[in-house]
């Protein structure tokens, strides 16, 4: 139980009264959508709870260091994956394993892959009211973090969902699409699949190329590639009631990846079996398949990724190294 206090971060504060730091990024996606966030608001104010507007990963800092000092003992963070992304790196830093709150995740942004995964991406208001009504009729799950380090990162960084190569290719170029425009095919439900349809179309007509790049991929009792990867992805999230879920079921540790080269075997026949996780035993690193479970992946040659769907920018000529991080306890119905 933590005192009645104000935090200010962002330009919003709230009285709080019970222990429960309720983080809200205005700026995600569904934040705009049929007057949701003046609802939350409402509640939040009903219930005592703080609510904190947070834009950028100082002020998530700044706001979960009052917090932590003053005993909280749940966290509500209401945005998208980048903002969880944010979260988690500031309390592995700032909270030893016994200090840190249990986690409540709403998504709020387009696609929230971390709060699909743990079962909080819809019914929002409804979710939110019960974790402060009575959160001991939410679940408990854990999660553990992928904790990304390389000499161009002031520190270690912590997150659940990482896209290289062609992928990571296509987000960014997702987000300088929406970043250039207005209305509903620019920054709409559909902006994203509206722009990767166009890709393909432009790709077909050879209007537009993406240069794999050369890798060196370490992957701890999995094996090593080395070659012009097409497809480079890595996750400590499950998965399971997905329908894309890209990763062999063999090997040990909480890493899951799946990387293909463009001169994996046979790659266009395959892709629908390499989607499902559904991999052959050929499918292999001598012809140019590496996927699995692993608990530490090491990667030469790598000028960036969307950690999260944020972009993170590194020296190709330093590997980058991927491991397991701390596991959360987040809660869900």
């Amino acid at each position: 139980m933590i005192s009645t206090a104000t935090i200010k971060s962002g330009g919003t504060s709230v009285s709080r009264a019970d222990g429960a730091l309720v983080l809200v990024n205005p700026r995600s996606f569904r934040m705009s959508l049929r007057g949701r966030l003046p609802r939350i608001v409402e509640l939040i104010k009903k219930r005592g709870a703080t609510l904190v507007e947070v834009y950028e990963p100082g002020a998530i800092r700044d706001s979960l260091q009052v917090a932590l000092d003053q005993g909280c003992n749940l966290l509500v963070i209401i945005g998208g994956d980048g903002t969880v992304q944010a979260a988690v790196t500031a309390l592995a830093e700032m909270a030893e394993p016994e200090q840190r709150p249990r986690i409540l995740i709403l998504g709020g942004g387009r696609t929230n892959y971390t709060a699909r995964d743990i079962g909080t991406h819809d019914r929002l208001l409804a979710t939110l009211e019960m974790a402060l009504d009575d959160p001991a009729r939410l679940n408990d799950t854990e999660r553990q973090t992928l904790v990304l380090e390389h000499p161009s990162l002031d520190e270690p960084l912590h997150g659940f969902f990482v896209a290289g190569a062609l992928v990571d290719h296509v987000i960014r170029d997702c987000h300088d699409y929406r970043a250039k425009g207005q209305g509903p095919l620019r920054r709409g439900h559909v902006s994203s699949a509206w722009r990767v349809m166009q890709l393909g179309l432009l790709g077909l007509l050879g209007r537009h190329r993406f240069e794999a790049p050369r890798l060196s991929i370490d992957a701890a009792g999995l094996g090593h590639i080395e070659d012009s990867i097409r497809l480079l992805l890595l996750t400590s999230l499950h998965h399971r009631d997905e329908w894309i879920d890209p990763y062999a079921d063999r090997g040990h540790g909480s890493i899951r990846l799946s990387a293909a080269s463009t001169s994996a075997r046979g790659f266009w026949r395959r892709l629908p079996r390499l989607i499902r996780g559904r991999y052959r035993t050929d499918m292999a690193p001598n012809t140019g398949y590496l996927s699995g479970m692993s608990q530490e992946v090491r990667i030469k040659g790598l000028a960036g990724v969307s950690l999260d769907g944020q972009e993170i920018d590194f020296d190709a000529d330093h590997p980058l190294l991927i491991r397991s991080g701390p596991a959360f306890h987040f809660l869900h119905p």
